[in-house]
């Protein structure tokens, strides 16, 4: 691949993840897309294929800027209280996020789900990649738990539910409330399975 190949294939990546944000993947056009970087319709069937060849590009460099902040929002020091305080800190900056990954994920999520198999399978290893950086936030900070996969799925979900409702509604407020009520989730069910020194979350989180 030549360099100018190589900058109109991340041109068209680039384009591509702001028109399914913009519009969805069913209301951007290959034509719109390849149009903004200047580039033919032979260009993109070139570098992905098909256009579901791009969106499962699409998915694949949203998931991984997704997964690298969902990692950075697990901290990696302090008692279980301090973690959580963190960790809702990381999950708030990732919804809020200007570059958007985990909103335009959800986009693709809703809207081109159902475009493919490959598609579906594809967001099936992000989903499941994303419940272990969970589980393993977990561990790392209280341990083995009974049915951990099973929290983390809850978390990610209740996460997912969050970033989604945040970006229907816009308040930050009733953003930071939902994500402290992930944390103290987590909380109690720690102290169930068997309490770490830690001092509850919700006692020390400003209104």
């Amino acid at each position: 691949m030549t360099n100018d190949q190589a900058v109109g294939r991340q041109c068209i990546l680039a384009e591509a993840q702001q028109l399914f944000f913009a519009h969805g993947y069913h209301g951007a056009s290959v034509r719109e897309i390849v149009q903004a970087c200047g580039l033919s319709n032979a260009a993109l069937y070139y570098h992905f294929g098909s256009k579901e060849g791009l969106l499962g590009a699409v998915v694949e460099a949203v998931a991984e800027a997704w997964l690298d902040q969902l990692e950075a929002a697990q901290p990696a020091q302090g008692d279980l209280a301090a973690r959580l305080r963190m960790a809702v800190d990381g999950w708030q900056a990732m919804i809020e996020d200007p570059a958007r990954p985990m909103k335009l994920l959800l986009s693709v999520q809703l809207d081109g789900a159902d475009t493919s198999p490959e598609i579906r399978t594809s967001l099936q290893r992000v989903y499941e990649r994303a419940r272990e950086v969970v589980a393993e936030g977990i561990r790392a900070a209280a341990g083995e738990l009974p049915e951990l996969n099973a929290l983390a799925d809850q978390v990610l979900g209740l996460v997912q539910g969050a970033a989604l409702a945040f970006h229907l509604e816009s308040d930050r407020k009733r953003l930071r409330a939902r994500l402290c009520g992930i944390a103290h989730l987590i909380e109690t069910r720690v102290f169930a399975a068997g309490p770490r020194s830690a001092t509850p979350l919700h006692r020390n989180e400003k209104e």
